[in-house]
């Protein structure tokens, strides 16, 4: 017959079984628990729990390419070491609010190495399930503290609307012209608030683009399209420079949203897995 558990066992696991919270390498406490010996404590990752509600919308979607997306976000916090059972636990936000609160709770306490992710994901989750706008946060109206960065994304938007003109400058459809001409007036608006999110880094615009100024009715149609894809691009890149400006991170996914939209009546683009990754590696 095997012997009877220590004294000391049996108080170890009654203290063990008072833990709120199991997760795979360790247990995590309440601020208040006392330590239990030999037992390791794990701290959660910052912006855990916004992430996992995010995961959980994310697994929930019918969206094309749901389960990609959600694949990236679980693969990232798998390297964050989140336990497994954690993440296999994960249930969907219930409401539309809720789910714009997982969204926006990660890209303002997620940590920088995993923003660029979150950045891109989240811009794709608004322009593709078209959740209500109302419910994201309104844009910022100073200057970034990454000014450099908004000059960059400027500099791109500036691009694509040069390339835009010579586009409805060669048309010989009327309704075409209008059409970009309108795309183009979106973006110069945009380009309007990227000049006061650059504040003093701000820098003229350069003198001419190197751009065909021959088209066809198609070459139109794909430089526009290649136009936007890069400027979505250069928009996702700037998650890299933000740091800790998160109210920054946040209107770019609102960028994003806005060259998606005004790129849909003339030059709509392939939905991707993510929206702002470079189009060479699709």
């Amino acid at each position: 017959m095997p012997s009877p558990p220590s004294r000391r066992l049996v108080l170890v696991g009654a203290l063990a079984a008072g833990v709120t919270t199991l997760g795979g390498c360790g247990v995590r406490l309440e601020d208040d628990a006392p330590h239990i010996p030999f037992v390791p404590t794990r701290e959660p990752v910052p912006g855990e729990s916004a992430m996992l509600a995010m995961l959980g919308s994310l697994e929930a979607s019918d969206q094309e390419y749901a389960a990609e997306r959600a694949d990236l976000l679980r693969t990232a916090l798998l390297d964050a070491r989140v336990p497994q059972d954690l993440l296999d636990g994960v249930t969907a936000p219930e409401s539309a609010g809720e789910v714009v609160a997982a969204f926006e709770g990660s890209i303002r306490d997620c940590g920088a190495g995993v923003l660029p992710l979150i950045g891109r994901l989240t811009a794709t989750h608004r322009i593709t399930e078209h959740t209500d706008e109302e419910l994201w946060s309104r844009p910022g109206t100073e200057a970034w503290s990454a000014g450099a960065v908004a000059a960059d994304a400027r500099r791109a938007t500036l691009a694509t609307i040069y390339a835009l003109d010579l586009i409805a400058a060669r048309a010989t459809d009327e309704r075409i012209s209008k059409q970009v001409l309108a795309a183009g007036k979106g973006l110069r608006q945009l380009s309007v608030r990227q000049t006061t999110a650059a504040g003093e880094a701000v820098r003229p615009p350069p003198l001419g683009y190197d751009a065909p100024h021959e088209l066809t009715p198609q070459e139109g149609r794909d430089l526009g399209r290649r136009c936007f894809e890069r400027l979505l691009a250069v928009y996702g890149d700037t998650f890299f420079g933000l740091g800790d400006d998160r109210v920054a991170a946040l209107e770019v996914t609102e960028w994003m949203v806005t060259v998606e939209q005004l790129s849909r009546d003339r030059f709509p683009l392939d939905v991707p897995v993510l929206y702002g990754a470079d189009p060479t590696d699709s």
